[in-house]
């Protein structure tokens, strides 16, 4: 459990916050009149149930389910010492202590609050579920039917099973779907493609960025005849920045087709030198291949600029897509310090070893079409 979140620094700092789980305590009451005569409330994480002879129950205004859920997120050991009346949880370097009636969780040195009293029932320790947010990063609601207690991995969390919930599903075949193998706290490691019932897995790392969910698609690029599986994943985003990674997957071998990145497949075909005249800078990008072209820019008053350097810069902001059966990419041209001048575009074709290049256009952000020195050619 390194990442009971440290549980220090973070979860203090979650809990300072004020986060909390999303239970809806509006209806708690009414449930909690009848629950004797109602059958238990299920608990579900990340779309499967877990601890089935173990269920949450409502006691007041709060929802509680049993400490053992954080051995869903983390690779841990939890042990009861029936003398002492403590749950110890330890991930062989660290441990934390929960007790019956303590609104706390004790580790080295500090104290982590929760939502209320530690309860000891039927020889199971149980938390309030709102605490889940502060220990784990994981939200907590009741579904529709007020049946079930929903349980969502967040940021912090780790998991090795597979939701059955997909990250993401093809909009050209439902029957393609993208899930996370494993949530490593704020990383995804590992991917499984399923594609008409069969699955995979492939050890590609990515962020988890909840903004920015992965995409996964289904078309023939390669132009073979046949469809690839086609899975773009956000690397994260930023001032002056914006990056996604691209697999390109043949799901009759699950193997992976040789695509470069986009931004290096640019930079094969273009080439650019930065020099000045007159107290301006001069920007000149030339694009090769089999329709080449050239364009300067004149940036006024910036050849003093000593952040410019000799040449431009490519791939700060890369995207792709998959559009009308091709698989397309851009990638942006800057200068100095991430400073954006221009886009370059291209669809992949097939080539000798995977995937290619076709004829790359660079188009200057309409906002500096003033630089432009002459035609653009």
């Amino acid at each position: 459990m390194n990442k009971i979140i440290a549980i220090g620094a973070i979860t203090l700092f979650l809990a300072g916050c004020g986060a909390s789980a999303t239970i809806d305590m509006d209806t708690t009451m009414a449930i909690n009149q009848t629950q004797a005569t109602s059958a238990p409330l299920k608990l579900i994480v990340d779309g499967e149930a877990v601890l089935p002879t173990l269920s949450p129950f409502f006691l007041d205004d709060k929802v509680y389910v049993p400490a053992k859920v954080l051995m869903e997120y983390y690779t841990s050991e939890q042990k009861w010492d029936n003398n002492l009346k403590t749950l110890t949880i330890s991930d062989g370097s660290s441990s934390y202590v929960l007790k019956p009636d303590n609104e706390y969780m004790q580790a080295d040195g500090y104290q982590t609050s929760l939502e209320g009293p530690a309860i000891l029932r039927n020889g199971i320790l149980y938390i309030p579920a709102d605490s889940l947010n502060s220990l784990s990063g994981a939200t907590a609601q009741l579904n529709a039917a007020e049946t079930e207690v929903l349980i969502t991995s967040g940021d912090v969390s780790t998991t090795v099973r597979t939701p059955s919930e997909p990250l993401a599903i093809a909009t050209e075949n439902d029957q393609v779907k993208l899930y996370a193998a494993l949530k490593d706290g704020g990383t995804y490691e590992g991917f499984v493609v399923e594609v008409n019932g069969n699955k995979h897995t492939f050890d590609w790392e990515a962020p988890r960025l909840l903004s920015y969910p992965p995409e996964i698609h289904c078309a023939d690029v390669d132009q073979d005849g046949q469809e690839e599986i086609v899975v773009i994943l956000w690397l994260g985003t930023g001032t002056g920045m914006s990056m996604q990674e691209l697999h390109v997957i043949k799901p009759n071998q699950w193997e992976e087709v040789t695509v470069p990145s986009a931004d290096k497949a640019a930079s094969a075909l273009v080439t650019s030198k930065i020099s000045t005249e007159k107290g301006d800078a001069l920007i000149q990008i030339q694009v090769k291949g089999s329709t080449p072209s050239m364009v300067t820019l004149r940036y006024p008053d910036r050849a003093e600029d000593g952040n410019l350097g000799e040449e431009a810069g490519i791939g700060a902001v890369t995207h792709y897509i998959v559009e009308e059966g091709k698989l397309k990419a851009e990638t942006n041209v800057y200068i100095g310090f991430l400073e954006s001048i221009g886009t370059l575009t291209f669809a992949y074709k097939p080539g000798k070893d995977g995937m290619e290049p076709d004829s790359i256009r660079f188009e200057v952000h309409e906002e500096l079409a003033s630089y432009v020195e002459g035609e653009q050619l």
